[in-house]
């Protein structure tokens, strides 16, 4: 009876033991789970001051200076802030320019849509005006983004949202940009692919896996579209999550040394706002990520410094707020 006692409990111990196993796995799993399912960023680098009224729309970053240079399309200004600490330095006017998209070439040249102006200016690296392009081309820029195609040539594409909200499939338009010392030329305009597009602003390239990231903004469409960067194809039509009559605004991407790396969406909301996460290769769907006390989205900017990555966001229209992004696998 002692010997049959002694076996009993011992086997209860290891049911027992395996049970509380099994539960501690399948806990730890739903909590991998729900941790990569929704990423909260709570602990800010910075945020700028708030501006009323500004229209706060896009943001390019210049490396060496480790400046953040951001569109303030309703006060037709162009701003500049510390990359690391969001002070101010100084202000651009632009009149009836209404400046909306930005990108930075070569950490040298700040290309910057202009709607009003139906132009991209070209502006140094002191923001002083070089010049501008696409006037015969271009009805309502918006979005603006390229890539090195070999020393001192790049592919520039900008989205033309003339005739608001109806179909079009000449949406994308684009420029060889060459650059010789301190001076640049472009070639005339073509048309890129032929996606249909009704309302666009958006857009960013990867060069490395030969895509781009197109946002679709008119409700019936919402979505962000990839296209093959080289034949303009469509790779897929519609990343999901942009299903609930929220804009998909800003794009961005995290690429590593190793050509690892993500792509930030953000689906724009005043009570949801939100930044799906996709595979920088697969274009499959990571994660969904959440900025603490930023809402109502439009432009965002990664940048790589001092061994972090980090994204500037635009909050409210009136200021930019920055967070250290985590590692993600």
């Amino acid at each position: 009876n002692t010997m049959f006692s002694k076996k009993w409990k011992m086997k209860n111990f290891f049911k027992s033991f395996t049970n509380i196993f099994v539960i501690s796995i399948a806990l730890l799993f739903i909590s991998s789970c729900q941790n990569n399912d929704k990423i909260i960023l709570s602990d800010p680098l910075f945020s700028t001051e708030s501006i009323e009224n500004a229209g706060i729309d896009s943001i390019g970053f210049l490396m060496r200076k480790h400046v953040i240079v951001v569109t303030v399309k309703d006060k037709n200004e162009i701003h500049l802030y510390g990359a690391m600490d969001g002070k101010f330095k100084k202000s651009i006017s632009r009149e009836g320019a209404f400046p909306n998209g930005i990108t930075v070439i070569n950490d040298q040249f700040v290309l910057v849509t202009e709607r009003d102006n139906k132009h991209v200016a070209v502006f140094n690296t002191s923001m002083e005006f070089l010049g501008s392009f696409g006037e015969n081309e271009l009805g309502s820029p918006y979005g603006i983004s390229y890539y090195k195609v070999d020393d001192g040539k790049y592919k520039v594409f900008v989205t033309d949202s003339y005739e608001y909200n109806n179909p079009k499939q000449d949406r994308i338009l684009s420029w060889d940009f060459s650059i010789n010392d301190d001076t640049f030329a472009v070639s005339s305009a073509s048309i890129f692919g032929n996606p249909t597009l009704y309302q666009v602003e958006s857009i960013h390239v990867d060069k490395h896996f030969k895509t781009m990231l197109v946002a679709e903004e008119m409700e019936e469409h919402h979505k962000i579209m990839a296209l093959d960067l080289e034949t303009g194809q469509t790779k897929v039509d519609d990343l999901g999550d942009f299903n609930r009559g929220n804009d998909p605004e800003g794009i961005a991407l995290v690429k590593n040394k190793d050509n690892t790396g993500y792509w930030i969406c953000t689906e724009q909301s005043k009570t949801d706002n939100r930044f799906h996460l996709y595979d920088r290769q697969t274009l499959e769907r990571i994660s969904t990520m959440y900025l603490e006390d930023v809402s109502y989205t439009d432009g965002i900017t990664t940048a790589y410094m001092h061994g972090n990555w980090y994204l500037y966001a635009v909050d409210n229209d009136k200021r930019v707020v920055a967070f250290q992004l985590p590692e993600i696998n």
